[in-house]
């Protein structure tokens, strides 16, 4: 998204300097890369007694998981290569913002989703403790 940012706002200093001034043409463009840059650059991950949310750009793009149906969940680290945003993996599904650090959680028949936050070890103790509280509910 970046790189379409930094393309739309070369493109219309090129055509500026050259006479060509079509703001119609890239205004669009870089309005729309910018704000969905600014949407997917925070990443909100909510634990509670029964689920786990995880969403970007104030709900844009959420998910939530019942804490029943997760198996397990464990820190992992992210290859450099999985990027940022929303990801297919050979993991499976994986939301990330920033970093390198990561929580997956295990669902029945092998399902597997990745949080990416910068406290793995913190997210992991909140879900255990709220998986806990499940169990003695």
């Amino acid at each position: 998204m970046a790189l379409g940012t930094l393309t739309q706002a070369r493109a219309l200093i090129r055509d500026k300097r050259a006479g060509r001034p079509r703001r119609w043409l890239y205004v669009p463009g870089l309005l729309a890369f910018t704000a969905l840059m600014l949407a997917f650059s925070r990443l909100t991950v909510m634990v509670d007694e029964g689920r786990v949310s995880v969403g970007f750009g104030g709900g844009l793009a959420r998910r939530r998981f019942e804490l029943h149906t997760i198996e397990a969940a464990s820190a992992v680290k992210v290859p450099w290569l999985a990027g940022w945003g929303i990801r297919l993996t050979p993991q499976g599904w994986l939301y990330n913002a920033w970093g390198r650090g990561a929580v997956q959680l295990r669902f029945a028949g092998g399902r597997r989703f990745t949080i990416g936050t910068n406290e793995p070890e913190a997210l992991l103790a909140a879900i255990e403790r709220a998986r806990e509280g499940l169990v003695a509910a």
